[in-house]
């Protein structure tokens, strides 16, 4: 049995009854190890992630990553018309018992649960969740690119410390962790959808506030965000980082979206419009500092491996080639 094998059998014994996070990708190479770190740091028993026609080598570092023990992965390829997050999740849902799970959360690659319950770890936050609710629906924090005006590698979270005010429209997004993956007929980029028992769906905010839903509603109508006056951060929040640095900003806006069907319309959310709305983040937040030793500690273990090292190498020398691009 090949490394690689040995891993994804590793991980499918370690899912039941245990939080998972799931995850699409596509040419994001340099933030990869962060994000698996920081997650697995969180109490994520298995970080689990579908790329899909990967041209930076990330599906290789992805590979490396799973060959030494850190990630679940599998590829996939995606036509036009088709949604690279249906696929990619449904591959994943393949591949894995993601149905075993005792929780299940679906994250982007720039994007970071940062919880604030207890120690901020994985289990004191859903140690505040009541037995009866089936969905933890968390608000985006906005994070900008202040005071950096130009990528370069490194950490994510210590790079970018600004963000929008909580109460900014541009954080009513939420993401979701969802209680027993069995009970919901599909995986989607902000919660699980398609509930399959036959009563109302219970679901929580970060305050603690709560509402039902019934069992036929379309989930992602109600899922996907919030209204300003319910946005809420106190027992979590999602660091998110669309925007890093405006040449990092136009590698993301070349390379499409993944909640969308595969067509040229697909980059046009990512306007200079959105850019701009993001850049205004004032606001420093260091609440996910408490993380950056161990996340750092674990990537430096990740980087010991011969194969993730190279690999990793290899993403950001693509990525530099395509900055420059832009700046030629």
């Amino acid at each position: 049995m090949c490394a690689a094998d040995a891993t994804a059998d590793r991980i499918a014994g370690a899912l039941p009854g245990a939080p998972v996070l799931v995850s699409c990708q596509k040419d994001e190479g340099p933030f990869l190890l962060e994000f698996v770190a920081h997650h697995l740091v969180l109490g994520f028993a298995a970080v689990l992630i579908a790329s899909n026609d990967c041209s930076d080598g990330s599906d290789a570092l992805l590979d490396a990553l799973q060959a030494a023990g850190f990630c679940g992965h599998v590829r996939h390829s995606v036509a036009t018309g088709e949604m690279p997050q249906v696929r990619g999740f449904a591959a994943l849902r393949r591949a894995f018992p993601l149905n075993l799970a005792s929780w299940l959360m679906a994250l982007d690659s720039d994007e970071f649960l940062n919880i604030h319950a207890g120690e901020g770890l994985l289990p004191d936050l859903l140690a505040e969740v009541p037995d009866e609710v089936d969905i933890l629906a968390l608000n985006f924090a906005n994070f900008g690119n202040q005071p950096h005006q130009r990528w370069q590698p490194g950490p994510v979270c210590a790079r970018y410390r600004f963000r929008l005010p909580l109460a900014h429209k541009s954080n009513a997004p939420v993401k979701s962790l969802t209680r027993t993956p069995a009970n919901f007929g599909a995986v989607h980029s902000h919660s699980m959808v398609r509930f399959r028992l036959p009563r109302p769906v219970e679901v929580m905010r970060a305050d603690g506030s709560r509402f039902a839903l019934p069992p036929e509603a379309r989930l992602f109508d109600h899922l996907r965000r919030f209204q300003p006056g319910d946005i809420a951060h106190a027992l979590a929040q999602v660091n998110h980082h669309p925007i890093k640095t405006y040449d990092s900003f136009l590698l993301r806006r070349a390379r499409g979206r993944g909640g969308v069907p595969l067509s040229q319309d697909a980059i046009l959310r990512h306007t200079d419009a959105y850019f701009l709305d993001r850049a205004a983040a004032d606001q420093r937040d260091d609440s996910i500092e408490k993380y950056r030793a161990a996340t750092e500690a674990l990537m430096a273990e990740m980087r010991s491996h011969a194969a993730v090292r190279a690999a990793e190498d290899a993403c950001l020398a693509a990525y530099r080639a395509r900055i420059s691009a832009l700046q030629a």
